[in-house]
């Protein structure tokens, strides 16, 4: 018995570990664990640059400038240019955040790379081609004057300026000299004759120059009359040239007053950049009206927003605040509304096209995708309901 005990207890030493041996389970276990756990520890490595790659959202530039953007009761923005960022933002997928600061700053801020993307009035221009990337326009405007209807119905400076034309005044100098160099004429054949009508130094030479105005005008009054034969004969011939001179003044004199008429009286006295030389005017600081008003020298006030610039045209600080038509158009519309009411008209000071894109930094990978938005939204039923919204009609 004995030796049977100890031969099974040899053969279970020299036997390997089988399934039905409990003790080798725990070890398997331990080991599938830690073979999980360096799975999982892989997975997290490889998985942080992608994370790492996740980009920020776009830093958005803005500015109060009705009606592109404009902070609603709730503080959130809206306005046209916003509604059609909010849709580019729908159809895109992009992420974005509002940095709001001052209207001068924004396309400095996106050549820098300082900002992705500005939303607002921001006009297309060559220079700015250069320092930014725009996408397509998405709206049309043009350069106008909002202005007191009395102010803009009648300039009497500007009257003056078309009355008293380069021809008139040639006129006028052409009959002066006329009148001279007859008065002379008549004092040096005169002054020894007998009439006595022009004799003396300056006192008959002053006769003389009366006799020739009199004789020109047709008026003839007759208390002085030559007395020798070529002095009636230089006589004659002034009254015959007379009657032409003043036909002639007659007509370029109502020539002026048409011209100083039609120019004044029929419409707004704005009609062309140039003009507004006449009056006090507000900009906006670093808008397009601004770099076109230092480019050609004339001079203005800068107003941080619109609705600034409008309340010193009511307090009579401005005479005119020059800008985008169709922020012009929007507020003259809102401070008609209010109490009391501002009634304002808006001119136009150029016939030029001012196009309305959207800004961004150069080199913006995203640049592709907010353009393609832009040019399919632009084409849908729903932007022309939001320009009707906004603008009443759509602004060409």
């Amino acid at each position: 018995m004995d030796r049977q005990r100890a031969h099974k207890r040899q053969c279970s030493l020299r036997s390997p570990p089988c399934i039905d041996n409990l003790s080798s389970i725990p070890l398997i276990s331990y080991s599938m664990k830690l073979r999980w756990l360096a799975g999982i520890l892989a997975a997290l490595l490889l998985c942080r640059p992608v994370c790492a790659e996740e980009k920020p959202p776009l830093r958005v530039g803005i500015h109060d400038i009705v009606p592109y953007a404009t902070k609603n009761a709730d503080g959130e923005w809206d306005g046209l240019g916003v509604e059609l960022w909010k849709k580019i933002v729908a159809s895109t997928g992009l992420r974005f955040v509002f940095v709001e600061m001052p209207f001068e700053q924004i396309l400095p801020a996106l050549a820098e790379g300082k900002l992705d993307v500005a939303v607002g009035e921001m006009a297309i221009t060559a220079e700015r081609e250069e320092a930014v990337r725009f996408t397509q326009p998405y709206l049309t405007s043009s350069a106008g004057a909002a202005m007191h209807p009395k102010a803009a119905s009648m300039d009497w400076r500007k009257f003056a300026d078309n009355f008293f034309s380069r021809t008139l005044a040639l006129v006028l100098l052409g009959i002066l000299a006329g009148m001279i160099l007859v008065s002379l004429l008549i004092w040096a054949l005169e002054r020894h004759h007998d009439v006595g009508h022009f004799r003396g130094g300056l006192e008959g030479f002053g006769s003389a120059l009366w006799f020739s105005a009199s004789t020109v005008t047709g008026v003839g009054y007759g208390d002085k009359i030559p007395g020798t034969f070529f002095g009636r004969i230089i006589s004659f011939v002034w009254m015959l040239a007379g009657v032409l001179l003043l036909a002639g003044f007659t007509a370029t004199v109502a020539a002026s007053l048409s011209a100083a008429s039609l120019a004044n009286l029929n419409g707004p006295r704005v009609k062309e950049l140039g003009d507004l030389r006449h009056f006090s005017c507000g900009v906006i600081r670093g808008s397009l009206t601004q770099q076109i008003f230092i480019r050609d020298g004339v001079g203005f006030r800068d107003y941080e927003t619109f609705n600034e610039a409008f309340q010193a045209l009511a307090d009579g600080k401005i005479e005119a605040v020059v800008g985008d038509k169709i922020c012009l158009r929007y507020l003259v519309k809102q401070w008609a509304q209010r109490t009391p009411p501002v009634h304002l008209i808006i001119s136009s000071v150029t016939n030029e096209n001012i196009f309305i894109g959207i800004p961004t930094r150069t080199g913006l990978p995203e640049y592709h995708a907010i353009n393609l938005a832009v040019l399919q939204e632009i084409s849908t039923m729903s932007w022309q309901a939001t320009l009707g919204r906004w603008l009443g009609e759509r602004a060409n």
